[in-house]
């Protein structure tokens, strides 16, 4: 795996964690978003529907930030994340815990998938824990 996959990936999660989601923008076409079973309106989305969808699950919230706590170079990028925010209508902060593999093709991300789980991840990425 490149470094600067590694490195383009810290610096869009450390946008995130300044509730700055503008890099969803700019995700290629071929860009595929596969939602974890767990979250409401699980999906498999691509181009513009996943652009969709992140927009929507962004704008859901009153308040939102995804820090990263952990990145994996294993192949593709591994990232747990950390998630607070405030549902819109609500005055409950809510918190979720996941993890993200991204799979690159050269310096895009054409594909990322969403595990509730690290194990889940790992093996999606052909690792073990």
């Amino acid at each position: 795996m490149s470094e600067e996959n590694v490195e383009a990936v810290r610096a869009t999660y450390e946008s995130f964690a300044r509730g700055d989601f503008s890099a969803w923008a700019d995700l290629p076409n071929e860009f595929e978003l596969v939602t974890s079973p767990e979250l409401p309106d699980a999906d498999t989305c691509r181009g513009e529907a996943a652009r969709r969808w992140m927009k929507a699950w962004v704008e859901s919230f009153k308040q939102l930030t995804i820090e990263a706590t952990e990145t994996i170079d294993a192949g593709e990028v591994l990232v747990a994340i950390v998630q607070w925010g405030r549902p819109r209508g609500t005055q409950t902060m809510v918190e979720g815990r996941w993890w993200v593999v991204m799979t690159f093709r050269g310096s895009e991300t054409p594909r990322t998938d969403l595990f509730p789980e690290r194990a889940e991840a790992l093996e999606a990425a052909g690792l073990r824990d």
